[in-house]
């Protein structure tokens, strides 16, 4: 199992911190726990404070449901990423599979089971060497030092 992470800041006008990551994940079944894990301890890492944990909590399925199906296609290494723009309190995600851009297959009774997931947009786009799912999701940003007065 070969996890492949880097990390990139890029400081914006704002003085806020686009931050992006970068993995190499395992094909087959293990795809899928290990984006789960990886999803879960970034952005825990990247100290959203409460925010990370309602991310946490809708994006490591989806990301979870998008590698599997990769997975299951391939049989190649999955490449996931995820880049967050907390000035526009945005998370992209994206997760590539090496291959031809292939159409989405018509899903089986079976496959609708996860089709409730959400995400704010979401698409597909070719990539240098294959395809790739993107998402995005919004959230409230904490900020230290900021008080929000009960109404």
């Amino acid at each position: 199992m070969t996890s492949v992470f880097t990390h990139g800041r890029a400081d914006t006008a704002e003085g806020t911190a686009v931050r992006i990551g970068r993995w190499e994940l395992p094909s087959g079944r293990a795809a899928a726990a290990q984006a789960r894990r990886t999803v879960r301890n970034t952005l825990d890492r990247w100290g959203l404070g409460p925010a990370a944990g309602d991310l946490i909590q809708h994006l490591t399925p989806l990301v979870q449901q998008l590698a599997t199906r990769a997975a299951a296609r391939g049989g190649v290494p999955i490449g996931l990423r995820l880049e967050l723009r907390p000035s526009d309190r945005l998370l992209l995600g994206e997760v590539h599979t090496a291959g031809d851009p292939a159409e989405p297959d018509d899903p089986s009774p079976a496959d609708k089971v996860d089709r409730g997931l959400i995400a704010l947009t979401y698409g597909r786009r070719p990539a240098r060497d294959g395809t790739a799912v993107w998402y995005t999701h919004a959230f409230t940003w904490w900020q230290p030092g900021v008080v929000i007065a009960d109404r």
